[in-house]
């Protein structure tokens, strides 16, 4: 908002120096650069109202930003109407007057291009301030304030440049404040199109507008400027035709003004006139000047003294050539040049006259009469070889040369001879060759403007599909479970999904830009990250590669991954990208251990369980045959002691038996949670009083314990009966066994600790092993050695894991974390 906010404060700026130039008389404030129109008073109200109304709009007020749009769109059609009539308003002719008349010109209360820039605005805006808008309503809106810019920065430029002067858009010159106004707020109203858009990052829909609608008024000025460059071009060749007539003109008739004025002279210092000069000489001079027709004498009275003329020239037609030249003399001073005057009266219309004094005669006057046309004819006939020239006095045509081309343009010129005003017309007599520029500039210049219209079109419409496909494709890239990257040629990571971010715990951005050798999951194993840039290597070599990887590094649980590298080739066989995936392997291969761990369980479980079945039958006949024997063996009998020893041995046996039984005894008590505190409350006081005779104290802390964790009930009583009884077993008469519970990081980790001996390092793995025990097999606990087997394998099935560590003062600490949070194996339930 805040940018068409400001466009709008802008433009309503701009009024201002156009404003205090007209109030307080400052020319250069009202026309800042000679090129641009000046200032007008149509502009102070109309460009406030305009701004005004998109202020509105941005201000959520939308019923006064609509009257207001309304008030400028009638206010534009009234500009447009008063240039059209060229009508001006009572108002700026107030101003006016406040200002020198050449300080603005001939200017109408407001130019043509300003309502056409302002009447777009206005519809435009009255579009966009509709309460429901469609796709057809914002392409029109763009389609406006694009035509808006484009003809304000057109026109502007132009302006500046200073290429509208003599051609025929010059009417569209318009002031600097109205066209930078107009500007602002058509970037204004693109700008709240641009956020209305669906894609921001993509072309706007009114781009092609702008750049067809810019190109093609930028074509039509040029075109205009070469036209009117061929025509100035043209008009220079007949300025020069017009000249070249001027100054012969002028320099024949000065050969008539100084042949007239040695006339004069002569006749002037000449005592007696003779006859024979006026027979002979005179009319030799007359015959030799072009232009002069006949000279006249006479004296102060208006008598002919002599004349060059025939007799034909009458008394009544000289004498109003003679009042005219001798009232002409009389208003004049005595000048020794010759002076002309053009005649109003008689068939003549140009006298050159000179005034003499004689001794004896008085002031007289000698009179020239000079035929215009015989003075240009002859110049205008050396010219006119490829022009029409054409001379006119004031009613009528004083000569004619050749016959105008009826399309070619006419320039007109002064020119005067003598005192006497003539004007002439030249044009070309047959067709010029017109310079094909200005039209080749114009038809190539629109079909440029018309194909980067249409490149754009097509541009946006192939980036929207590209994005469309981009979007589909990112979405299945980042959804999919599986690690993905993008790599280049150079093994730098150019896109990664969110599995890969989560495996290396970072967002997936921050994986661009590194190599995949020295990523973060082996950035910390040199030897793992050397290996992968070979794999990486032949990847490169065009060889899909594919390797597993145990990564360790960082985390609580060691994880799996099945990476392969499979390149991507050009058109000429080339590796230009090399797509990486990773599949976790780490359930599968938890599960596989699984499997292969409970298959060796059962397989032993099934097995015990057949040979306690084998062992236990005949066990109970021995049994119940020793219960016999043993009361026929009197108590004085010298071996009555091992009675008591046969009787222990075969409780042993029995109690093995029934422990290969429990060992394969299925549990399918599964409950979704269980109580963390219960279940060591049960198992101690339990394994207290089955251990009451070894003097072993077993001390618990539950303070910070869970209240539940997702695990089977069965699972946890197991681990802790199998682990107490095992530190119990242990510990030395009068030691303690402790065991706690507590939360770190969203785990639950049971400790039972020990006051033993400890574990020796060469065993600590072994003891996990299954039939795998150190107890005294003829200790009452003693058993075979698949407790801590059984422990570790219903741990690490619920995504836990079971440690075990020395303490400082002696001991031994088991150690284990289960999760909060269920397991999710993949599987469905």
């Amino acid at each position: 908002m805040f940018p068409a906010k400001g466009l709008a404060f802008a433009a309503m700026l701009l009024v201002v120096p156009g404003m205090v130039g007209w109030l307080a008389g400052v020319p250069w404030l009202v026309q800042p650069l000679p090129t641009f129109a000046p200032a007008r008073a149509g502009g102070v109200l109309l460009i406030p109202l305009a701004a005004l109304a998109l202020l509105m709009k941005l201000a959520g007020r939308r019923e006064l930003a609509q009257r207001l749009a309304v008030a400028s769109m009638l206010v534009s059609l009234l500009g447009i109407g008063l240039a059209l009539s060229e009508v001006h308003l009572p108002l700026e002719a107030i101003v006016r007057r406040r200002l020198p008349p050449d300080g603005v010109g001939d200017a109408h209360s407001m130019p043509l291009s300003i309502g056409l820039l302002y009447l777009m605005y206005a519809s435009g805006l009255l579009l966009l301030l509709q309460r429901r808008q469609s796709e057809h309503t914002l392409l029109v809106v763009g389609g406006l304030a694009s035509s808006q810019v484009a003809l304000a920065g057109v026109l502007f430029l132009a302006q500046l440049a200073g290429l509208l002067d003599g051609t025929s858009v010059q009417p569209l010159r318009a002031p600097l404040h109205s066209l930078l106004a107009a500007l602002a707020l058509g970037t204004a109203l693109l700008d709240r199109l641009s956020r209305r858009e669906e894609n921001a990052a993509a072309p706007p829909r009114w781009a092609p507008i702008l750049a067809g609608v810019s190109g093609a008024l930028v074509v039509t000025v040029l075109w205009q400027a070469l036209v009117a460059r061929e025509r100035a071009q043209q008009r220079a060749r007949h300025q020069l035709s017009a000249d070249a007539i001027d100054r012969a003109v002028q320099r024949q008739y000065r050969i008539v003004e100084r042949a007239l004025g040695r006339s004069a002279a002569f006749l002037k210092e000449a005592r007696v006139v003779d006859d024979a000069m006026w027979s002979t000489g005179l009319p030799r001079m007359v015959e030799e000047t072009d232009g002069l027709q006949q000279v006249f004498w006479f004296d102060s009275t208006g008598a002919l003294l002599r004349s060059t003329s025939s007799p034909s020239n009458t008394a009544a037609a000289l004498a109003p050539l003679f009042t005219q030249v001798w009232s002409a003399r009389s208003a004049r001073s005595e000048q020794p040049t010759p002076q002309s005057i053009a005649i109003t009266a008689g068939s003549w219309r140009l006298a050159v006259w000179m005034p003499i004094t004689q001794p004896g005669r008085g002031p007289t006057v000698l009179v020239g009469i000079v035929d215009a046309a015989s003075v240009i004819r002859p110049f205008a006939e050396d010219v006119a070889r490829d022009m029409w020239i054409r001379v006119r006095a004031v009613d009528s045509t004083v000569l004619e040369v050749g016959v105008p081309n009826g399309e070619a343009s006419r320039f007109t010129a002064s020119l005067k001879l003598g005192a006497q005003p003539l004007w002439l017309d030249v044009a070309e007599r047959r067709s010029a060759p017109r310079s094909p520029l200005p039209d080749v500039v114009l038809v190539l210049g629109l079909a440029a403007s018309i194909l980067l219209a249409s490149t754009l079109w097509l541009q946006r419409r192939i980036w929207l599909q590209a994005h469309a496909e981009g979007q589909r494709f990112r979405a299945v890239f980042d959804t999919a479970f599986q690690v993905q990257l993008l790599l280049d040629a150079d093994g730098v990571v150019l896109e990664a999904n969110r599995a890969a971010g989560e495996l290396a715990d970072q967002p997936p951005e921050n994986l661009r830009g590194v190599p995949f050798s020295r990523v973060a999951w082996w950035a910390d194993d040199a030897l793992t990250s050397e290996r992968v840039q070979e794999r990486f290597a032949r990847a490169r070599a065009g060889d899909t590669q594919r390797f597993e990887v145990e990564l360790a590094h960082g985390r609580d649980h060691p994880v799996t991954v099945d990476f392969s590298l499979k390149p991507l080739v050009d058109a000429t066989q080339g590796v230009t990208r090399i797509i990486a995936e990773g599949r976790d392997l780490t359930i599968r291969k938890r599960a596989e251990q699984s499997l292969r761990e409970i298959s060796a369980l059962t397989t032993m479980g099934q097995l015990a369980a057949r040979v306690a079945h084998e062992i236990n039958n005949p066990l109970a006949g021995i049994q119940n045959a020793f219960l016999l024997v043993r009361g026929a063996i009197p108590e004085a009998h010298p071996h009555y002691r091992f009675v008591g020893a046969i009787e222990r041995e075969i409780a042993r046996i029995a109690a093995v038996t029934r422990q290969l039984y429990e060992t394969y005894r299925p549990d399918h008590l599964q409950e979704n949670q269980s109580s963390v505190i219960l279940a060591v409350s049960d198992a101690v006081s339990f394994l207290e009083q089955v251990n009451r005779g070894r003097q072993v104290h077993i001390v618990t802390d539950v303070s910070q314990a869970p209240s539940l964790v997702p695990v089977p009930d069965a699972l946890l009583r197991q681990t802790l009966y199998n682990l107490v009884q095992n530190a119990v077993d242990v510990s030395p008469p009068g030691g303690t066994v402790t065991v706690t519970a507590v939360v770190v990081e969203n785990q639950c980790v049971l400790r039972v600790v020990d006051e033993g001996p400890g574990v020796p390092p060469a065993i600590r793995e072994r003891i996990f092993d299954p039939f795998f025990s150190t107890k005294d097999r003829s200790t009452k606990t003693g058993g075979m050695g698949i407790g801590l087997a059984l422990v570790r394998q219903s741990v690490l099935a619920v995504g836990g894991r079971i440690s075990v560590h020395d303490r400082p003062g002696g001991g031994t600490t088991f150690e284990v974390c289960l999760p909060m949070t269920p397991l999710d194996t993949g599987a469905l339930r």
